[in-house]
C-alpha cells in the first residue's frame, strides 16, 4: 500500500507492488511488440509518407528489437532506484513517465490498428488489455493519493508525448549505430 501522506501535500509513495507492474507490464508489451513486428516493418515503411521513408527506411526488426530492450531495461533499473530510494520523487516521477507514455501508446495502437492496419497493429493485445487500464488506474491512483503534486502530474503529458514521439524514434534511429 502507498503510504499517506499527512495534509494536503505530496509525498505518499508508490506501493512496491504497483511500483514493480510498471516495468512487468512494459516488458510483456514489448515482447509483443518484439515478436510480431518483424512481420509488420516492411508494411509498416511502405505506408509512411515519402519524406519519413528516407528516414525511417533503413530501419531494420534488430534496431527494433535492441531499442524494445534498451527501453525495457531502463523501466526496470528506474523500478529498482524507487524501491531502494522510496522517498525520490524523481524517480517516482520517471516510473509515472513511462506509465504514461504506455497511455499515450495505447492510443497510438488503436489509432495505427484501425488507420494503417486495418486490424491488428504489433502490441495492440498488451496495449488495450494491460497497460490502457493499468495506465488510467496508476495514474488516477497517484492523483488521488497525491504521490506528487499536481504541477509534476500535470507535467507527465508533454513529457510522455515527447518521449513517445521524438525520443523513441530517436533511439530507434540510435540503435543503428550499435
Amino acid at each position: 500500500m502507498a503510504t499517506r501522506s499527512t495534509g494536503s501535500r505530496a509525498g505518499t509513495r508508490i506501493s512496491p507492488r504497483l511500483l514493480w507492474l510498471v516495468p512487468v507490464l512494459l516488458a510483456l508489451h514489448n515482447a509483443e511488440e518484439a515478436i510480431f513486428f518483424p512481420r509488420y516493418l516492411p508494411f509498416v515503411l511502405a505506408r509512411l509518407p515519402r519524406g519519413w521513408q528516407a528516414v525511417a527506411g533503413p530501419v531494420t526488426s534488430g534496431q527494433v528489437w535492441i531499442a524494445l530492450a534498451l527501453v525495457t531495461a531502463t523501466a526496470f533499473l528506474v523500478a529498482v532506484w524507487v524501491e531502494r530510494h522510496p522517498a525520490s520523487a524523481l524517480g517516482q516521477w520517471i516510473l509515472l513517465l513511462f506509465q504514461a507514455t504506455l497511455l499515450i501508446n495505447a492510443l497510438w495502437h488503436v489509432a495505427a490498428a484501425v488507420v494503417l492496419f486495418g486490424g491488428y497493429a504489433p502490441g495492440l493485445a498488451t496495449a488495450l488489455l494491460l497497460n490502457l487500464p493499468f495506465s488510467i488506474y496508476l495514474l488516477h491512483r497517484a492523483r488521488a493519493e497525491r504521490w506528487l503534486s499536481a504541477p509534476a502530474l500535470w507535467a507527465l503529458v508533454p513529457a510522455a508525448l515527447l518521449v513517445h514521439g521524438p525520443l523513441l524514434s530517436a533511439l530507434l534511429l540510435a540503435t543503428e549505430r550499435i
